[in-house]
């Protein structure tokens, strides 16, 4: 009896002892709290001590863990973290849980935006007419506002939209005008790769279609009525005499040419630029006619076709600054704009113009040459011919071109030369030197003045010089 007695005793004071202990303290810990994932996703092991049953919980869809509970250890445990892949140019995040008792982890997950899909890329893809690219840039020049055909571009690149429409449609339904889009705006789209005549294309015989935009404005230019600037190539210009002044840049500020806009003949007097072997560049003709950005459509002439014959038959769409003055992908579209065209007689453009152009740029770039400043213009006066451009306004046939010429050589030292030649036929096989002039004669012809902005002894010297007589013009 006393042995029983002993028993439950012993058995009661165990039980009490029990009872009155304090249970042990949930322990929870995790060895990195943060983990970073690349685009294409993947899995990862997080490493964590737990003295308590725990479970996991996810608050992304695109993460999964395992496994999702366990129990307690005295050694470390490890959950499976995994993302799939990131298809958003976005970086983006999530949070693993962990609970254990009264105490919860929390481990961050970011996930690497996928690299962007640049134009680069895009032009590098094969043509095909079923796979769907995202495509993002900055709308450079609009050749055809009607069909949404424009250039696109990037800091890699650019590529030509041959018709971009509000929604995915089989064929192009004029809607561009109705995304408001223009010139500086930042656009994406959905598009295929095509190619037309060796051309690279988004869009095509299938459009591209409108995902998003975000608004821009153009930052390759200004118009204003006059200027003050000391370029050297630079003509007079007047505050009051209708006529703006179109400035074009470079990417990186400088100047790329400058346009003398005449309103009432839908030309420019003249197109003025600094020309050296290295603006001149290196690229591909973009060879699209495309609107000025500094301009309404109203107040230039609208080209995405060849001029219409208006009282004086077919001309040219002839360039001021000449397209090979000019390689470089992002200013060589500048170069079409409606503003540096002039109806030009294709006998005289695709022959002694030519060629004058093309020894221009040889000058400009003779290695003893430090800048050829040049002004390329038209003269109106007298005309009673016109052509028409697409919305059927009528543009002013010039009566003849010059090509005001200044040398500046490495020693800094000046010469010039002025040509004039009429806007008609002209075979000749090379520029001779009774084609050219002084600057004082050329000024007396055009009724401009030139290189206003030459120290008054200096301009008052070389605007005299006679180039017949200046033999480097003839040996280079």
């Amino acid at each position: 009896m006393k042995v029983l007695k002993s028993l439950i005793l012993s058995c009661l004071l165990a039980c009490l002892a029990i009872g009155c202990s304090k249970p042990a303290a949930t322990n929870l810990s995790v060895l990195f709290n943060t983990l970073s994932v690349d685009a294409a996703g993947g899995s990862q092991e997080v490493s964590f001590l737990s003295n308590q049953s725990w479970s996991v919980r996810v608050d992304g869809d695109w993460l999964s863990v395992s496994p999702l509970s366990g129990g307690p250890s005295d050694s470390y445990q490890k959950l499976t973290v995994s993302a799939s892949e990131n298809p958003e140019e976005t970086a983006r995040t999530a949070t693993v849980t962990l609970t254990a008792g009264d105490k919860s982890a929390q481990i961050g997950v970011t996930q690497a935006g996928a690299p962007r899909f640049t134009i680069r890329d895009f032009r590098a893809k094969k043509a095909d007419k079923t796979t769907w690219y995202k495509l993002t840039g900055e709308i450079a020049s609009v050749e055809n506002e009607e069909y949404g055909n424009f250039f696109l571009v990037d800091e890699t690149g650019f590529v030509y939209v041959y018709g971009l429409c509000q929604a995915s449609v089989p064929s192009n339904d004029r809607s561009f005008s109705k995304l408001g889009l223009k010139v500086g705006d930042s656009v994406t789209m959905m598009t295929l790769r095509s190619e037309h005549n060796d051309m690279i294309e988004a869009g095509g015989q299938t459009p591209a279609y409108f995902v998003s935009k975000t608004a821009g404005s153009y930052k390759l230019g200004r118009k204003v009525s006059s200027t003050s600037a000391g370029w050297l190539e630079l003509p007079a210009t007047s505050a009051s005499d209708g006529q703006d002044l179109l400035i074009h840049s470079f990417p990186d500020g400088s100047r790329n040419y400058a346009a003398y806009w005449d309103y009432g003949h839908l030309v420019s007097s003249w197109v003025a630029y600094p020309l050296c072997a290295g603006n001149i560049g290196t690229g591909e003709r973009t060879d699209k006619f495309t609107l000025d950005p500094l301009l309404a459509r109203d107040k230039q002439p609208y080209l995405p076709t060849a001029y219409k014959a208006g009282n004086a038959g077919l001309y040219d769409r002839g360039h001021q600054i000449p397209s090979a003055d000019r390689w470089s992908y992002r200013v060589n579209l500048e170069t079409f704009f409606g503003t540096n065209m002039t109806p030009q007689d294709n006998g005289l453009n695709a022959n002694v113009w030519a060629i004058l152009e093309g020894k221009v740029r040889g000058w400009a770039k003779n290695a003893a040459t430090d800048t050829l400043y040049v002004v390329t213009g038209c003269s109106v006066k007298g005309s009673d011919k016109y052509v028409l451009d697409a919305d059927g306004k009528h543009v002013t046939v010039p009566t003849g071109y010059y090509k005001a010429l200044l040398r500046r050589d490495k020693d800094k030292n000046y010469t010039a030369a002025g040509f004039w030649f009429e806007n008609r036929e002209n075979k000749a096989a090379s520029i001779q030197k009774s084609m050219a002039m002084s600057i004082d004669k050329l000024e007396e012809k055009v009724g401009v003045d030139f290189f206003v902005n030459l120290p008054a002894e200096v301009q008052k010297n070389v605007e005299a010089q006679d180039p017949a007589e200046v033999a480097w013009w003839w040996n280079n």
